[in-house]
């Protein structure tokens, strides 16, 4: 199954204590440091081959896949002339065709961020073709006489073809003769391009997942430093796709266990297992159970059997695909087994790309509380890839965004800006929007992945990442798991703890409204439902964060800043909550 994405993600080059967010484990590795990926480091993929081997339908895929526009020359020669390519071959001639052709191949040439279809003799063109294989990267797009004969079927439209009449008898023997005689033609023209994908028999989407494994697209790397350890953070897109070559590269292992549920499966499953082939890695999969009901100590049990039984080894790694209960789950079952194996950390939605995933905490639920049972333990890599969100429904997207929003105020006035001036304009469309989600996520992973290499076991600064939680948790538990997602429940407690501050005079109120409007655009809650006050108070006394028997809140002094306290008030929390 593949989710496919808007088509124009981007627009066409055409046309007590005060924790500033700065210093060590803030920082990008080298060649990764721009805060933004520019069209100009995306690729040109172009995608070649004879009539009815799929590149259009690849090449759709593929777009999609990896977060890039998609073009088809024969398309935009159609739409300039206002004519199909049939009726151009036959009132202007083949010889006009091929000069438009070449035209528009010299123009797309210069575009990044494209995956081109190109008509079937772009090939043999001699400037338009080579300037795209200067600057992109070329795939062929083969499958046999039989496949091709059977796509085309009925198909008038072909002009190559067209004295041919298709009848079911001498017509397909005719055409027969006529897709050999061309492709005899256009073999050792064709053989030039190395990267070759036969498409026989394997859907545009088994293509598309092919070339995907084969792309270089590029990412943006977070190391997070801690004892003993050490976590990658690959954030970009396509990344997915890749996964076999990242694991290979960074997580060297006798085997890879890919944890996954029946429902992320259904949506991933093809391309990992394309990148896992296009890596030649071994692998085994077992699956998971999700939701809350299933990150308990029972299933952690079962997992930890099925890697006995699987033969794991120490120098195996568990590969956790799915949200933020699929990587609390695994992550416990890896930092158990054998005293500990790598976990791999394979985030497929945004709460988890811009929290859960980093950081090493790892849980399961108990009867008598939840994520009693944990432990840390980091992970070795983190891969996300942003255009894995867009099967998300909108308020996942959304609650999603409560924590990048939360982790702007605390760590990152640039994200801050960016969310606001983002966000002003159109902001249903700018939440799906690969490019807008792979900033987000990618400034999310090095402000907490910072904040994490400073306070790896939770002892200090990281407490600040609890900003908005306490009476976010608090409203979340007596609204009832359900009626709230998380995100949305951050939402609200994240302009309560604006308002406690602003009452103490240490937060302006203008960047209370700021926060609050940012919220709002992305169609968040910042005022809590109608609740049982006296409830809400009392489930904020059961916080488990809570020391010496006081409730510790984290409230926000600048876009920036942050201060932790121990002495609010019921008054004030009353005072929050009821504006």
């Amino acid at each position: 199954m593949i989710c496919i994405p808007s088509a124009n993600d981007r627009p066409s080059r055409k046309d007590g204590r005060i924790f500033p967010l700065s210093g060590k484990g803030s920082n990008v590795s080298e060649g990764e440091q721009s805060r933004s990926l520019p069209d100009e480091r995306l690729p040109l993929v172009v995608i070649a081959g004879f009539m009815g081997t799929g590149k259009t339908e690849t090449g759709r895929a593929l777009a999609a896949m990896v977060g890039l526009d998609f073009a088809d020359t024969d398309r935009i020669v159609e739409e300039r002339e206002g004519l199909s390519v049939a009726r151009i071959f036959k009132e202007k001639g083949e010889a006009y065709f091929r000069e438009q052709e070449e035209a528009v191949c010299l123009e797309l040439a210069e575009r990044t961020g494209l995956v081109l279809a190109t008509g079937g003799g772009v090939p043999a063109g001699r400037k338009g073709f080579s300037a795209l294989a200067s600057k992109g990267q070329v795939f062929l797009i083969e499958a046999s006489v039989d496949s091709i004969l059977d796509r085309l079927g009925a198909d008038a439209s072909r002009p190559l073809l067209r004295s041919d009449q298709d009848d079911g008898g001498e017509g397909r023997s005719r055409k027969r003769e006529k897709i050999e005689k061309l492709l005899e033609e256009r073999r050792p023209i064709y053989h030039r391009i190395e990267r070759r994908i036969d498409t026989s028999g394997i859907t545009p989407q088994e293509a598309a997942c092919r070339i995907a494994a084969a792309l270089s697209l590029p990412f943006r790397t977070v190391p997070v430093r801690v004892p003993d350890s050490m976590t990658r953070i690959e954030t970009g897109r396509g990344l997915l796709c890749r996964l076999g070559e990242r694991l290979q590269a960074v997580v060297p292992a006798s085997g890879y266990y890919l944890l996954l549920s029946k429902n992320v499966r259904a949506l991933f499953f093809d391309r990992i297992e394309a990148s896992f082939r296009a890596a030649s890695i071994p692998w085994k999969e077992i699956a998971v159970e999700d939701g809350e009901n299933g990150k308990s100590l029972e299933q952690a049990g079962e997992v930890i059997d099925q890697l006995a039984v699987h033969g794991a080894e120490r120098d195996a790694a568990v590969v956790a695909v799915g949200g933020g209960v699929t990587g609390d789950l695994c992550g416990f079952a890896a930092s158990i087994y054998m005293r500990g194996i790598p976990v791999v950390h394979v985030p497929t939605t945004l709460l988890a790309q811009v929290d859960s995933s980093i950081g090493g905490k790892t849980a399961v639920n108990h009867r008598r509380a939840k994520n009693l049972v944990g432990s840390f333990h980091q992970p070795a890599l983190v891969v996300s890839d942003p255009c894995a969100l867009a099967s998300l429904p909108e308020r996942e997207i959304a609650g999603g965004l409560a924590e990048v929003v939360k982790t702007a105020v605390l760590g990152s006035p640039g994200l801050f800006e960016f969310l606001e001036k983002e966000l002003s304009r159109e902001p249903k469309r700018t939440m799906r929007s690969v490019a807008f989600l792979e900033r987000c996520v990618a400034e999310c992973a090095t402000v907490k992945g910072g904040v994490v290499e400073r306070d790896p076991f939770d002892r200090g600064e990281r407490r600040i990442l609890n900003l908005g939680h306490t009476l976010g948790h608090a409203i979340e538990a007596v609204a009832g798991y359900g009626r709230l997602i998380h995100g949305e429940a951050v939402s609200i407690g994240l302009v309560a703890a604006g308002r406690i501050a602003v009452s103490r005079g240490l937060f302006d109120r203008t960047l209370l409204e700021r926060t609050r409007s940012i919220l709002e655009a992305c169609g968040l809650p910042v005022e809590p439902p109608d609740l049982d006050m006296n409830s809400m108070i009392q489930a904020v006394q059961l916080d488990k964060k809570k020391k010496s028997g006081k409730v510790r809140f984290v409230l926000p002094v600048a876009i920036g800043g942050t201060k932790i306290v121990d002495d609010v008030t019921d008054s004030e929390m009353r005072d929050a909550l009821s504006c």
